[in-house]
């Protein structure tokens, strides 16, 4: 019996690193600004301007389809998920064109 508690208790002590380790993205949510081929500026929900860095791998989405950084436009709202780094945008979000008032 104290064997099997051992063994239990050292396997679960092995999985705490990996569960510890376990690294979740940020997201950003706002108002694209401007966007060009190096960077996104989002306009964020208190005014604040933000500047994202784009890779050549980062993903543009509207929905679950993929669209090409020309889809992109001021005024869409977006979410961007930062990569492992926190820092450059992994994947960008985009969400349906304003409508024309």
């Amino acid at each position: 019996m104290k064997r099997t508690s051992s063994l239990l208790l050292t396997s679960a002590l092995l999985l705490v690193p990996g569960i510890a380790s376990a690294h979740t993205h940020k997201e950003v949510m706002g108002t694209v600004k401007s966007i060009d081929s190096a960077r996104i500026e989002l306009t964020l929900k208190g005014g604040k301007v933000l500047s994202i860095p784009l890779a050549k791998s980062t993903m543009f989405m509207r929905g679950k389809d993929m669209v090409g950084a020309d889809q992109v436009k001021p005024g869409i709202r977006a979410v961007v998920t930062l990569a492992e780094d926190d820092k450059t945008a992994e994947n960008v979000k985009i969400g349906p064109v304003p409508k024309k008032k």
